[in-house]
Order: C-alpha cells, then structure tokens, then sequence
C-alpha cells in the first residue's frame, strides 16, 4: 500500500508542475491587470505624464471622487441610454431569429435536408473576422438603404405620396446601421447555443408530447424552453455581455459624432483612457461600473426568467423546517 500511495504521489506532482504556465500566465496577463484597474479605480490619475498614481485620501480626495465624475457626466449617461437601447433593439430580434431558425433546424417533422450547410452559413459571419466582415456589410447595407431611399423619395416626387426625407431619418441613422450589423454578426453563435440546448433534451420528450397532439408553439414554450434552462442562462449571459460591452461597431463611425448617438459604455471608457484626456483612473471606474451592470443585469434576468421558482420554494420550505426543528430541540 505505501508503494502504491509514493507512486501516486509520484504521478500526481506532474499535474502541479505542468499547471504551473496556466498560472503564471494568468497571473500576468489576467490577474495583474484586473487588480491594476481595480487600484487605479481609487487613485488621482488624471494625464499620461502622472506616472506616481496616489490614492484619492492621500491627496485631500473623497474616495469615491472618479465614481462622481462619472456619474454628473453627461457623456456617460448619454452612453448607459444607448448601450441599452442598442442592447434590447438587437438582442430581441437576435434571439427570435436564432431560436426560431434552432427549432426548425431540430424539428424532426420538418426534416430539412442540408441541415449542415445551414449551420455553417448561419454561423459563418461569427467566423470571420468581426472588423473585416462588419466594415463590408455596413458599406453595403448604406449603399442599399441610400439607393432604396433614393428611389423611394424619387417615387414620391412623381406620385405624391407625401413621404419626406425626414419620415425616412429612422432607416437612415447610426443606430439603425448598428443594430443590423450586429443582428448578423451574432445571431449565429446564438443560433448554435440554441441548438445545443434542444439537442441536449431527450427526444423521448418530445415523442410524448407529439403523441400527444400539442403543437409545435406548445411544445417550444411548455417543453423546450423549460428543458434548457442552464443552457438559456449561458445565453443570456453570453448576450449581456456581448450587447453591453458593444463597442467595435459603433466605432466604426469614429470615436462618437456630434450627437453621441453611437457612444456607449465600452466606448465611453475607451474615450476616458485613450481619447486626449488619458483619465486611467476614471476609465478604471468606468470599468468597474460597466462590471457591475453586467451582474445586476444577469442576476435581474435569472431572477425573472430563468431561475426554477419550484425549486426555490423548495429550499425555502426545507430552511424553515430545519429552522423548526432546531427551535423544538432548543424549547425541549
């Protein structure tokens, strides 16, 4: 037995040595960075030049002094507006596209041939390069919507229709151009998400409720949805994410134009670090910030949507029993 507890010792160190570059790469490139931030968050760090960073106590500053600048800008409100806006005008849509377009793809009833084809050119643009594939697409869908206009107002001239160039200003705007970039930049992975998740239900389920005559709107929402709960919230938090740290396509008009109608919260703190005022210290709150609205978000949409109320009132009878029980061995 002691031959057999050295050699598993032997062999068990191997796994504690060859761990040991994950750490130390962690360590430099995600640790040490997120820790930077956090301190500098707390600092007086206003120019490049200012390479002595001081907590804000230690030179007569309130503490939370960068949280106050961020939040009487009216730079930043005009960000956390649009980042919201952008994240409900695209996710909706993106999420009816990808699980209407999953269900048909798993639908054993349909049975569409060249499933496979499907998936990829559905997930193709997550493929390629986001910067690449976005810029081509947006110069496209202006030259279509411009042309389109062009032709409609044409139209309008001739017939009197009455339509105006300003009843057209909605189709024509930075968030209209954004929204549709990023519906097909992201719709696919979604897509491939959703599949997962209704390929991971037995399909014993599904035959049941087929026998059964329910259809295919009460199979989705009565079965699939219920089913794929832990898959649903990856989603949701892969999509907070993604919709709330949007910042490469509304980039592409510059850093924000004369309305900020294309700044948001990960440009903002972008414009905080790199854009002439090189405020490291208030784009490190605006981080901080911008991490706890991921959270709130999630937890407010796991909380609404996803968590198992069941199972939670569940463990809240079996806490109030216990509770009980230790109150009638203390009274005994």
């Amino acid at each position: 037995m002691s031959n057999k507890n050295q050699i598993n010792k032997r062999y068990s160190k191997w796994g504690y040595i060859f761990s040991i570059p994950f750490f130390v790469i962690f360590l430099i490139f995600s640790f040490w960075p997120i820790a930077s931030t956090v301190f500098y968050a707390f600092c007086y760090l206003k120019h490049a030049g200012n390479t002595h960073p001081q907590l804000l106590f230690l030179v007569g500053k309130p503490w939370y002094q960068n949280f106050k600048d961020i939040f009487i800008s009216k730079s930043f409100w005009d960000a956390f507006k649009n980042t919201f806006f952008f994240f409900l005008a695209s996710t909706i849509p993106e999420w009816i596209l990808a699980f209407w377009l999953a269900v048909m793809m798993t639908d054993r009833r349909l049975k569409i041939k060249g499933r496979a084809i499907f998936k990829l050119s559905f997930f193709f643009p997550k493929l390629v390069a986001g910067t690449a594939l976005g810029g081509s697409l947006l110069i496209h869908v202006i030259s279509v919507v411009g042309e389109s206009i062009g032709n409609i107002l044409t139209i309008s001239a001739i017939d009197g229709f009455g339509i105006t160039p300003e009843d057209l200003e909605p189709i024509m705007s930075i968030q209209f151009f954004v929204i549709v970039v990023t519906l097909f930049l992201h719709y696919g992975i979604t897509f491939i998400y959703a599949v997962v998740g209704i390929t991971g239900i037995p399909v014993e389920i599904f035959e049941a409720a087929e026998i059964d005559g329910a259809t295919r709107r009460q199979t989705f929402f009565n079965i699939t949805l219920p089913c794929m709960k832990p898959m649903l919230f990856f989603i949701t938090v892969i999509s907070v994410v993604d919709g709330i740290g949007m910042a490469d396509i509304p980039s592409y008009f510059g850093p924000f134009d004369t309305l900020r109608r294309n700044l948001t919260l990960m440009t903002y703190m972008e414009n905080q670090a790199f854009q002439g005022s090189y405020a490291y210290d208030r784009a490190s709150a605006a981080s901080l910030v911008l991490l706890a609205i991921y959270i709130i978000v999630s937890g407010i949409i796991y909380l609404t949507f996803l968590r198992d109320k069941d199972e939670a009132e569940l463990k809240k009878l079996k806490r109030l029993e216990r509770k009980a029980l230790k109150d009638s061995l203390k009274a005994g």
